[in-house]
């Protein structure tokens, strides 16, 4: 597809709307959920939510935190919501990514062009503690979503899988960061 015919002035508003109809890939493949499945555009709206929220609480930039929320799976509009075993390389995914949402954000007037790019930009390369949180804050939500499967009555044991040690770990050091205790 030429980047002419998919891209034009409307295309984030498009793309954002395509994220409502495009289902997580692992819902479906390893737990077997597609009736109650959480679309990418659902899974984006809590991560804003969280990123507001920690954002606060810990004093960096809630509006920069929310955008990164709401464009770091914008590209799963075009590409789709690839699981980990089904991208060639990370390298090879993050690099389509880019290419996609590059093309989504071209034609935005030039000040929203700008934010946004380099909200991007910053996200990939990781650079500020609002990117790394954002990274952080996909694994939470993808956690708090198993614990909503599971009080719908899904299989805890398909849904063990979604929740690893190494988030645990993560998820009590932001807590101890946030609400250090006192002696």
């Amino acid at each position: 597809m030429k980047r002419k015919e998919i891209m034009n002035e409307t295309s984030l508003f498009t793309s954002a709307g395509k994220l409502k109809r495009i289902k997580r890939s692992g819902w479906m493949k390893k737990v077997g959920i597609t009736k109650d499945c959480e679309s990418v555009a659902d899974h984006s709206f809590r991560m804003a939510i969280l990123g507001i929220y920690f954002g606060l609480e810990m004093g960096l930039d809630s509006s920069k935190l929310v955008r990164m929320c709401l464009i770091h799976d914008l590209a799963e509009s075009e590409i789709g919501d690839k699981m980990p075993e089904e991208k060639v390389s990370e390298i090879d995914h993050r690099n389509r990514e880019d290419h996609v949402v590059g093309q989504i954000l071209d034609n935005l007037p030039e000040r929203s062009r700008k934010i946004l790019q380099s909200d991007w930009k910053e996200l990939l390369e990781a650079k500020s503690d609002e990117a790394n949180l954002v990274w952080q804050l996909d694994k939470l939500e993808m956690f708090l979503q198993s614990v909503d499967y599971e009080k719908m009555g899904y299989e805890k044991i398909e849904l063990k899988q979604f929740r690893n040690i190494e988030f645990r770990e993560m998820l009590l050091s932001t807590a101890a960061r946030l609400y250090p205790l006192t002696i």
